[in-house]
């Protein structure tokens, strides 16, 4: 009997320790862990939808981001926007790695803009409603995927890390990520998508080194079957998709870098596209995109790193 006592409590003594262990070892795992805004945080657009191509209304997709380039040296503060990203937390910016191809640390200063909407005015204003003023971050640091290639195109996107937080508003805010299993194996085919940039339109594609529309413009974008596409286009990858609509409403220059969201039941907009490349502007029946579902582990590790040197 006192033996069975004992082993009783040595049982109790060890099954404490090894509670306590696991709990240690689950602390050091997700310490430095980064954790993404909460669909409800991320994902809302308070604008009704306005489809076609059209400028958007003044409060819609506010994750929406203008990626420019100042030139050191340049005492006028001008900034050549030539990209769009997405806003996914309250430090970090995702967009294409493709938009750093041409950019020297020794001669750019690369900016991003958030809460834009008419770039030719501020206030944004529609009617008596108007929005806040928009804000310029120059970045701290970025990460471009270590696989990224530009002969073809693969692998392209890039983590943008910004010098402060941003606060959340009507007209800035983050865009959801699909994490559940359920959002990451949704097929294309049968979802409308929706492209949002500040690319060329017909009206300025002849202006030399103008790639870009006054207004936050939207397009909508049925996914198309990956095979279809992949016998117009032999060199796409698995971890990227297609989405068109057969006209002259695709995303063109300027849109590059730029978020592919769709709104799902729970009322929120998720981010499954990264505009990547296509066809000439206008042409061809649809582009293609960077699978966010894809490289969701690389995001997903590169914001944790990338988030250890952040003063608390």
């Amino acid at each position: 009997m006192p033996t069975s006592t004992n082993i009783t409590k040595e049982g109790l003594i060890f099954l404490v320790v090894f509670l306590h262990l696991i709990i240690i070892l689950r602390a050091e795992q997700s310490h430095g862990a980064f954790h993404l805004p909460e669909p409800g945080t991320c994902g809302v657009s308070l604008a009704d939808r306005i489809r076609g191509g059209n400028k958007t209304a003044l409060n819609a997709y506010p994750w929406a981001a203008l990626f420019g380039v100042k030139f050191v040296g340049d005492t006028t503060g001008r900034i050549q926007f030539i990209c769009g990203a997405s806003l996914i937390s309250d430090r970090y910016v995702l967009t294409a790695g493709h938009c750093f191809k041409s950019i020297v640390p020794e001669e750019h200063r690369v900016v991003i803009r958030l809460g834009e909407w008419d770039i030719e005015s501020e206030p944004d204003c529609v009617e008596e409603f108007c929005s806040d003023k928009a804000e310029d971050y120059e970045i701290e640091t970025y990460r471009r995927h270590e696989n990224y290639t530009s002969d073809p195109t693969h692998n392209d996107l890039a983590l943008i890390k910004l010098p402060r937080k941003v606060s959340f508003t009507e007209f800035v805010s983050p865009v959801c990520l699909p994490l559940s299993e359920q959002l990451r194996n949704q097929s294309e085919v049968g979802k409308i998508f929706t492209a949002v940039g500040w690319g060329t339109t017909d009206r300025e594609v002849g202006k030399p080194g103008f790639y870009k529309s006054r207004f936050k413009l939207e397009v909508d974008l049925p996914g198309v079957y990956w095979e279809a596409c992949r016998e117009l286009v032999p060199r796409l990858w698995p971890s990227e998709f297609c989405a068109g609509n057969g006209t002259d409403e695709q995303t063109c220059k300027g849109d590059s870098g730029g978020a592919v969201v769709a709104p799902e039941s729970d009322g929120n907009w998720y981010q499954y596209g990264i505009v990547s490349y296509g066809f000439a502007c206008g042409v061809g029946p649809f582009s293609m995109y960077a699978r966010v579902s894809s490289f969701l582990p690389w995001i997903m590790e590169n914001l944790s790193e990338m988030d250890k040197d952040t003063d608390a």
